[in-house]
């Protein structure tokens, strides 16, 4: 055999053993819950005897005689003739241990011996003479069971494989056809197609921008068709690198038992949403830090069993995962039932270590208290351990969320638990992006940090406060950051109007005052060069449709690079007052034109985004107007054809309707999406409604007086029934 057959069939050998040594350590600790768990046993034996079996191919004898001697133990285990005991159970675990210790010393040397070029490696003996007992300490079997002939072990034990390797086969027969729809491909040829992609990506943005130079409706059409297929790939290439969460969460429950029982807890892991899939990249980023969350949650969090009993807890402490979906990110919660974050002490030891002064510690929200865990240096522990203590990690969690543009929130009361929030996107390579020009730069800012864009007609909006430029949004102080004096550009051209981009940055806000707005696109993320990493405020670069490069703005390095976030401290009171001042009925709603030029409104919470889309991307199946976004076909509703006397959707209307269409996606359900075509989008408004009036026709709520004006506030789901009541039946049925 060739030496390059046999690396590649080392490869697929390690490849399928650590994915069986995943297996075997899951089903160890739910034989521990329940030992009764036949099903486990039997899984057990069947992954050890398979890893044993592929030893057969290799030459890795000491890996066959340490997963030979686990398997004898686990026949007696499954023929009942011992019984499960927690010796077995750490016996086992120190198996899978010693097993993944030998796969890493085979990846590395392509050898399980114990010397290897001089070099003396780890001895497994003393494992295998403890599997080795353990199965000879055999117990007086039950009446119901069948006796064991222990005169010939060797002929029951060659008995015992033939039957196994028949069942084994058989299994192999039943699931032939499964296993055949999978292959297992190199990670490395997925980022080169995923690369690809994102070259193809940059090429269809510079194609669309050249269709709109032409008035072309055959040129036009096969743009659209290239955006689709690229659009198409672009998310077939995308789920190849996903992965399950449960690729990092199967070794939770074994981190778990063994953090309890060297801190002397009892704890129970519950998880959700083990199928929830991320990014390759984002998974490997994660692991850490969610490994180190739950390490603080047993350290810290839950209570000692004679404590939690003192307080009316059960003794065993409660540890969940969640994982989920949610507008476009994926929502992580690790938590538990336990003490709880105790903020006066909080507090009290970030001065204790200098972190915040007297003054500051007084003034401070009950969110910025919590969030005094992630300061670096920070810790609540006295002493040392081998657990915690050195005041190292929280901060580590925190800075590598947010390298991947995720965000991290606490959540916690006191004796009743804590509970770790993080969002994060799917994937880094390709992202939806906002479009901004500076000075004769463009830059892109992130969606994911993005929560509304305002123009300010009257530069006399702008205040002055403790020093910072501010704008009253909606009753809010939101503190201002020009962009061309962060980067030394030229002032502002246009004083008559200002744009502004509201961002996010933990729990503040801050307005972003940029030249001109653009447009939100898919970008590909480019890392910036070696010479350029240094600098915080960009994350990266990308390739415009014109082939200009921009920046993509880092919002959280602008953030600390301005030191916005402790001025924004600075106007938490004063919010806190109009706060007090503005209270009542007050209500979020966007405001837009429709037609005839009625002034209509909908509640800001069921708004997902705004989108411009070309007319020729309106598709017809059936008699239901679509379009795509974002990987998702949405029905298309204009708001004429409810209110107007007209359908500028139909074949004859979009040959002479304008190139580009408003479009407000709603969510009345969250099994429903539909896309409002409207004339304008006007403002974004929170105020009591105070003043309303009856419904003025079907498909309006109410009428209300909103900055001076009369209002008609839709009613979505009559507007939905209207237009096509077979969506509504849909969301709430199915």
């Amino acid at each position: 055999m060739e030496l390059n057959e046999i690396d590649d069939d080392i490869e697929a050998f390690l490849v399928e053993s650590y994915e069986n040594l995943n297996q075997i350590e899951g089903d160890i600790i739910e034989l521990e819950k329940a030992s009764d768990n036949g099903e486990a046993l039997v899984r057990i034996y069947r992954s050890l005897h398979t890893l044993k079996g592929n030893c057969g191919f290799l030459p890795f004898p000491n890996l066959e005689s340490l997963a030979h001697a686990g398997e004898n133990l686990l026949s007696c285990l499954r023929d009942r003739t011992i019984a499960i005991t927690p010796e077995i159970i750490s016996t086992l675990l120190q198996t899978v241990d010693s097993i993944r210790q030998i796969l890493a010393q085979i990846q590395a040397t392509k050898h399980d011996g114990d010397v290897y070029d001089g070099l003396r490696l780890r001895d497994y003996s003393a494992i295998i003479v403890a599997l080795t007992r353990l199965s000879e300490t055999k117990q007086t079997p039950k009446a119901s069971q069948l006796p064991v002939n222990t005169q010939t072990p060797q002929k029951d034990t060659a008995a015992s494989e033939s039957v196994e390797a028949l069942n084994n086969e058989l299994t192999e027969i039943s699931t032939t056809t499964s296993e055949s729809a999978y292959i297992r491909v190199n990670v490395n040829l997925l980022d080169q197609m995923m690369n690809l992609v994102g070259e193809l990506v940059l090429a269809r943005n510079q194609i669309i921008g050249f269709s709109t130079k032409f008035k072309d409706n055959s040129f036009a059409a096969t743009c659209q068709h290239l955006s689709l297929l690229t659009a198409q790939l672009q998310e077939g290439v995308m789920k190849t690198r996903l992965q399950p969460i449960s690729s990092i969460w199967q070794k939770f429950p074994r981190v778990t038992r063994d953090l309890a029982i060297a801190s002397g807890k009892e704890v129970e892991v519950e998880m959700e949403g083990a199928e929830t899939e991320l990014d390759k990249s984002i998974i490997e980023t994660i692991k850490d830090p969610l490994t180190h969350l739950l390490r603080n949650c047993i350290d810290h969090g839950i209570e000692l069993p004679a404590e939690r009993v003192a307080c009316g807890k059960p003794s065993v402490g409660r540890l969940f995962l969640r994982a989920f979906h949610e507008s476009g990110k994926v929502n992580i919660e690790i938590g538990d039932d336990g003490r709880g974050l105790n903020l006066e002490r909080l507090k009290g030891r970030a001065q204790q270590l200098g972190l915040v002064n007297a003054v500051q510690a007084a003034t401070m929200s009950e969110s910025e208290a919590m969030n005094l865990i992630f300061l670096s240096g920070f810790s609540t522990a006295e002493q040392v351990t081998h657990l915690s203590g050195r005041g190292v990690g929280m901060d580590i969690v925190k800075s590598n969320i947010e390298k991947i543009n995720g965000r991290v929130e606490i959540y916690s009361q006191q004796g009743q638990g804590t509970t770790f929030k993080i969002k994060i996107p799917l994937t880094l390579a390709i992202i939806p992006a906002l479009i901004i020009s500076s000075g004769s730069d463009c830059y892109a800012i992130p969606q994911t940090s993005l929560l509304e864009l305002v123009r300010l007609e009257a530069l006399n909006s702008i205040e002055i406060l403790y020093d910072v430029p501010v704008y009253r949004l909606r009753g809010n102080l939101i503190p201002l950051i020009y962009l061309n004096e962060v980067l030394q550009q030229d002032c502002v051209s246009n004083l008559e109007t200002l744009s502004l981009v509201i961002v996010q940055v933990d729990n503040y806000r801050f307005g972003l005052v940029v030249d001109t707005i653009e447009d939100i696109q898919d970008i590909v993320v480019k890392p910036l060069g070696r010479q350029l990493k240094a600098l915080s405020l960009f994350a990266g670069a990308t390739v415009l449709g014109d082939g200009t490069v921009a920046l993509i703005i880092d919002v959280v390095g602008l953030a600390n690079r301005t030191s916005i976030t402790a001025k924004q401290k600075q106007l938490l009171s004063e919010n806190a007052v109009n706060s007090q001042e503005q209270a009542g009925d007050r209500q979020t709603i966007l405001l837009f034109e429709g037609p005839q030029g009625a002034r209509m409104g909908i509640p800001l919470a069921i708004a997902f985004r705004l989108e411009e889309i070309l007319a020729s991307a309106v598709e017809k199946v059936a008699n239901q107007n679509v379009f795509q976004s974002y990987g998702q076909i949405l029905p298309l509703i204009d708001l004429y054809k409810i209110f107007g006397d007209c359908d500028r959707l139909n074949d004859q209307a979009l040959a002479t309707v304008a190139e580009t269409l408003q479009i407000i996606i709603v969510s009345p359900y969250s099994e429903l999406s539909v896309g409002l075509v409207v004339d304008r989008i006007l403002d974004i408004v929170e105020e009591p409604l105070t003043i309303k009036g009856i419904p003025s026709r079907p498909g309006v709520l109410f009428c209300a007086v909103i900055q001076g004006k009369i209002t008609e506030i839709l009613d979505i789901e009559t507007v939905i029934r209207i237009a096509n009541p077979h969506l509504l039946q849909l969301a709430t049925h199915g």
